[in-house]
């Protein structure tokens, strides 16, 4: 009798436990989805520079993002059959002036995925910005893709246009060597991070890959028009 008693009340302190914990994830689980999509519309705020994160409520950028970004059309690659959301940011509301249109990109860095988003012009030559959404680098390290520092060549405009055959979009470069013009890294080049290599052709793998793609499937795009 004593010893049912003892599993009697082993299962009711599982099973106790067991709702408690429960109970905790459904009732954060929403939270955490609401933190999520609010860290992603605040990227893209950024992204496209509709406005000062710093100065805008959560409510406020969600509506810039609601507003301003068209999200409605997919690309398809050619190539691969691979389905690529379309971004088209606008300048206002009235969606009558394109600013840029942006797709995402994602790969395996040194430690994990990394995931986010490039922005590109209107005619689609040179980059206008680049963000990470998710990333688990080491801080210090290869959480710098995430800086000001990394992400700037792409806001200057790195060149996208086809290279030569061959020849990649986006090169990895060292700081403060800029490439000769006529070089095929001639305006496509990123600074690496020090000591973080690994990262750095991470995303230059990554980038490469998620260029080629939406070329391929934007040129089809506009064949097809």
């Amino acid at each position: 009798m004593k010893r049912f008693k003892t599993v009697l009340f082993m299962v009711v302190i599982a099973a106790l436990y067991g709702a408690g914990v429960t109970g905790l994830y459904l009732s954060s689980e929403k939270t955490v989805q609401q933190n999520k999509r609010f860290l992603e519309q605040r990227a893209l705020v950024q992204l496209f520079g509709l406005g000062d994160t710093q100065k805008l409520s959560k409510k406020e950028i969600a509506a810039l993002v609601e507003a301003q970004i068209d999200r409605s059309e997919t690309l398809t690659d050619p190539q691969t059959g691979n389905k690529i959301q379309l971004l088209k940011a606008y300048k206002s509301a009235a969606q009558n002036q394109l600013i840029a249109y942006g797709f995402p990109f994602s790969g395996i860095g040194f430690w994990a995925e990394i995931n986010g988003y490039i922005a590109v012009n209107a005619s689609l030559q040179k980059t206008v910005g680049l963000k990470v959404i998710s990333q688990s680098e080491t801080p210090g390290l290869g959480a710098r893709i995430e800086e000001p520092f990394f992400v700037q060549p792409f806001k200057d405009g790195l060149d996208i246009s086809k290279p030569a055959p061959g020849k990649s979009y986006i090169y990895m470069g060292t700081s403060g060597s800029k490439p000769d013009p006529g070089t095929p890294q001639y305006e496509r080049t990123f600074d690496a991070i020090t000591g973080a290599t690994q990262t750095s052709l991470a995303m230059e793998r990554m980038l490469n890959a998620a260029v080629a793609q939406f070329r391929r499937a934007a040129d089809n795009r506009k064949a097809g028009e």
